[in-house]
C-alpha cells in the first residue's frame, strides 16, 4: 500500500522505499558530517553570536525571495560547514552568507526561480557586490571539492513525517489523525528552521535534531489532545531504532530544543531586517516547560526508567 503523504516530498513511496531511503541518508550523514566548534573568542573571528545572528538573517531573506526551508537549511549547514573549517573575520560574515544562500538556492530551487547575480545581490539587500559573491561562491565551493548537497535536518524531517504516516495506514478510524498530523507539518518545519538559528543545536547530527524536534511535537500533542489515540512514545522508538539515534544524544537535544526555543517563534518578516547588521544576535532563553498530564510520562520519564509523575 502506498500513502500519499501531502506537503512532503517523499509522497508515492512504499515502507520499504522510505525505510531504505532513510537508512541511505544515514550513511550519507555519516560520510560528511563535520563537526562544528563554535568557541572563538578572538575579535577577529566570527562568534557564535555573530553566527546566530547570520543564520537569522538568512531565514528571513529566504522567506523574502520565497525559497524552500530546505533551501534555508542547506544555506545554515554550509555556513557552519565553512565556519568549522575556515577562520571568518566579521566583516566578510554578511558575503560569507549571502554565497551559502546562493549555492543552496542552486541545489534546491528551480532554475527559473533564482535570480542572476547582480539581482540575486539586490534581492537580498547585501552590501558585496556582484563579483564579490562570485568570489566568495567559487571559495565554499573549492573548500568543499565542489560538492555542497549535504544532509540536513529538513530531509530527515520528512521521512520521519513519511514513515509516521504509515502508522496509521489502513486505518479508517486514525484518518483524523492522519489529517492533524499532515497539517502539523508545515508548522514543525517553521520551528525547525527557527532552532536551526542556534549554534548550540547546530552541534547535534541532523537525524537527531528532527527526531528530538517530532518527539517534543507528538510528546505535546498526545498530552494536549489524549483523544488522538496515538502511541507517541512506540512511534519515536521505531524511529529511533531506524536512524540508529543513541538515546542520550536525543534526550540531550530535546532538553536544549526546550530550553532554547520555548515558543518556538516563526519568523515574521520585516523589510527593515532584510538589511544586514554585524551585530550580536540573542536569541531569547527563557524556559518554559512542556506540558504534561498527570501520571503520563515523559520520554526521559521511561528512558531513564522513571515512574511517571505524581498528579499535581
Amino acid at each position: 500500500m502506498v500513502v500519499v503523504v501531502v506537503a512532503l516530498r517523499t509522497a508515492g513511496q512504499t515502507l520499504k522505499s522510505l525505510t531504505s531511503s532513510l537508512e541511505s541518508l544515514c550513511v550519507k550523514e555519516e560520510r560528511t558530517w563535520k563537526e562544528r566548534v563554535f568557541n572563538q573568542i578572538r575579535l577577529d573571528e566570527v562568534n557564535s553570536s555573530q553566527r546566530n545572528y547570520a543564520s537569522s538573517w538568512l531565514r528571513k531573506v529566504a522567506v523574502s525571495m520565497h525559497f524552500g526551508i530546505d533551501t534555508y537549511a542547506l544555506s545554515v549547514d554550509l555556513l557552519d560547514r565553512f565556519l568549522a573549517t575556515l577562520k571568518v573575520r566579521p566583516k566578510f560574515l554578511e558575503c560569507l552568507a549571502v554565497g551559502c544562500l546562493y549555492i543552496a538556492a542552486k541545489c534546491k530551487e528551480e532554475d527559473d526561480q533564482i535570480p542572476i547575480t547582480p539581482e540575486f545581490v539586490i534581492d537580498c539587500n547585501a552590501s558585496c557586490s556582484a563579483n564579490e559573491l562570485l568570489r566568495m561562491e567559487r571559495l565554499i565551493l573549492e573548500k568543499f571539492d565542489w560538492f555542497a548537497d549535504f544532509v540536513t535536518s529538513i530531509d530527515f524531517l520528512q521521512l520521519y513525517f513519511a514513515l509516521l504516516m504509515f502508522q496509521f495506514d489502513n486505518q479508517d478510524e486514525e484518518e483524523e489523525n492522519q489529517r492533524n498530523l499532515v497539517e502539523k507539518y508545515i508548522d514543525l518545519e517553521m520551528k525547525l528552521a527557527s532552532c536551526l538559528q542556534h549554534h548550540r543545536l547546530a552541534l547535534f547530527k541532523p537525524r537527531i535534531l528532527a527526531l528530538a524536534l517530532i518527539s517534543l511535537e507528538l510528546e505535546k500533542q498526545q498530552a494536549q489532545q489524549p483523544e488522538m489515540n496515538i502511541d507517541w512514545l512506540a512511534s519515536i522508538t521505531y524511529l529511533q531504532q531506524l536512524a540508529k539515534v543513541e538515546s542520550d544524544a536525543l534526550l540531550s537535544c530535546r532538553d536544549l530544543i526546550v530550553r532554547l526555543c520555548p515558543s518556538y517563534k516563526v519568523v515574521r518578516l520585516e523589510l527593515a531586517d532584510l538589511a544586514f547588521i554585524s551585530r550580536a544576535y540573542n536569541p531569547s532563553s527563557s524556559l518554559k516547560p512542556l506540558i504534561s498530564l498527570p501520571g503520563r510520562p515523559t520520554y526521559a520519564d521511561v528512558v531513564c526508567g522513571r515512574t511517571a509523575p505524581a498528579a499535581q
